[in-house]
C-alpha cells in the first residue's frame, strides 16, 4: 500500500493489494470468477490485472487519435466460452475486446457518436456514459449523454431499440438529461433499470421505446444502480449529501430505506449488492469505500484516508473468490477482501 497515502483498512475488510495504474482509473470490473480485473483508465486504456498476484497482464488500446476515458466494463463470454470484454467509450462506442490476444473484435458506434477531434471543444456529440449486458450475454444497453438508452444484439452487432422519452413533454416517460447508469434485471432479458441527472429511475421493457414506470430521486452519477433479483430490491446511490444511498422495491417503487447515515456526508459514485447480506458504496467528500450491514444498516468495514474520490467500484460474487471487492481512487485501484 502506497507510504504517501497511507490508506487505512477497518471492520471486516482485510487488504488484498493496490494496484498502480499510472492514470486516473475511471471503471473496474472483475470477471466472473474473480481471476481477472479489468481496469479502464481516463485516457481511454484498458489494463487487465491479476487480483491474485497483482500483476499487469496487458494493456488494450485503440488506434484513435482522441483519448476519452472508459465509461462502462463488462466481461462476456463468446459461443464457443471464450472469455471476452466489452469497453464503452466517452467517444460514443462500444468495443470487443479479447483480452488474453489483446485485439479488438469488433466496434460499434453510437448513433450521432462519431467524434473528430476538431469537434470536442463544441460538445455536440454524443457520449456512452454506461454499459450493461443482459443475463443471456445475447445483448447489451447502453445509457448516453443526450438522454437515450440504446439496445444492441451482441450476436450482430446491430441497434435493436432506442429507449427514450416521447415528446410530451408533461409525461415523465423516459429521461430528459444525461443516463449515467443501466442495469437489466438479473433473471428477466428484456427489463433493465436506468438512472442518471434528471433524477429518476426508469423502467423499460425492450419491447417498446418508452419507460414503463418510474421512480422518483435518485441523481445518478455513476456506476451507482443495481438489481437484487432474489429480495426484488434497487440499489441506488446518488451524487449529493442527502439520501446519497437508498434501497427501493422493484415491484412496487417504494423506498425501503435511506442508507445515508452509514456513509456520512459522502456523494456516491458507485455501489453494488455485496452478496444476500450487505453492500458496497464510494464516493467524494470523506473519500471513503463502506461495506455496510443489509440489516443494521451499520458501517462493518471501510477503506479511508485515500487522496482522491472513490470512483468505482467492482464485487466478485462467486467461486472461490467470492468477497474480493476491489475500489479504484486516482490512479489506484485497491484490492480488499471482505470472505469472513
Amino acid at each position: 500500500m502506497s507510504e504517501q497515502n497511507q490508506p487505512t483498512v477497518e471492520g471486516d475488510l482485510r487488504f488484498h493489494s493496490e494496484l498502480k495504474c499510472g492514470q486516473d482509473v475511471t471503471r473496474c470490473e472483475f470477471n466472473k470468477d474473480g481471476s481477472l480485473l479489468a481496469v479502464g483508465l481516463s485516457d481511454g486504456a484498458i489494463k487487465v490485472y491479476s487480483p491474485d498476484t497483482g500483476d499487469h497482464i496487458l494493456t488494450l488500446k485503440d488506434s484513435s487519435r482522441l483519448r476519452m476515458p472508459i465509461t462502462g466494463l463488462r466481461f462476456i463470454s463468446s459461443s464457443d466460452s471464450h472469455c471476452l470484454l466489452l469497453a464503452a467509450y466517452a467517444t460514443g462506442s462500444v468495443r470487443c475486446w479479447y483480452p488474453w490476444g489483446g485485439d479488438c473484435l469488433w466496434n460499434l458506434k453510437e448513433a450521432s457518436g462519431l467524434w473528430d477531434p476538431a469537434d470536442v471543444e463544441k460538445g455536440s456529440k454524443l457520449e456512452t456514459l454506461c454499459l450493461a449486458v443482459s443475463p443471456s450475454g445475447e445483448r447489451a444497453a447502453t445509457g448516453c449523454s443526450n438522454s437515450t438508452v440504446h439496445l444492441y444484439d451482441l450476436r450482430t452487432h446491430q441497434s435493436i431499440l432506442t429507449c427514450k422519452a416521447s415528446s410530451c413533454r408533461t409525461i415523465m416517460d423516459g429521461h430528459r438529461s444525461r443516463v449515467f447508469a443501466v442495469t437489466f434485471h438479473p433473471e428477466r432479458e428484456t427489463e433493465f433499470i436506468s438512472a442518471g441527472w434528471d433524477n429518476t429511475i426508469q423502467f423499460w421493457d425492450s419491447r417498446q421505446e418508452q419507460a414503463i414506470r418510474r421512480i422518483g430521486g435518485p441523481h445518478v452519477c455513476g456506476d451507482a444502480l443495481h438489481i437484487d433479483a432474489s429480495k426484488r430490491q434497487i440499489l441506488s446511490g446518488s451524487w449529493r449529501t442527502h439520501d446519497s444511498l437508498e434501497v427501493w422495491d422493484y415491484g412496487s417503487g417504494r423506498k425501503v430505506c435511506d442508507v445515508s447515515q452509514p456513509v456520512q456526508d459522502s456523494k456516491i459514485y458507485s455501489c453494488h449488492w455485496l452478496g444476500e447480506d450487505h453492500m458496497v458504496a464510494g464516493g467524494c467528500q470523506a473519500n471513503t469505500l463502506y461495506v455496510i450491514s443489509r440489516h443494521s444498516l451499520q458501517t462493518v468495514g471501510q477503506l479511508w484516508g485515500l487522496d482522491s474520490p472513490v470512483h468505482s467500484t467492482s464485487v466478485c460474487a462467486s467461486g472461490k473468490r467470492s468477497g474480493l471487492i476491489a475500489g479504484s481512487s486516482g490512479s489506484s485501484v485497491y484490492i480488499l477482501d471482505h470472505r469472513n
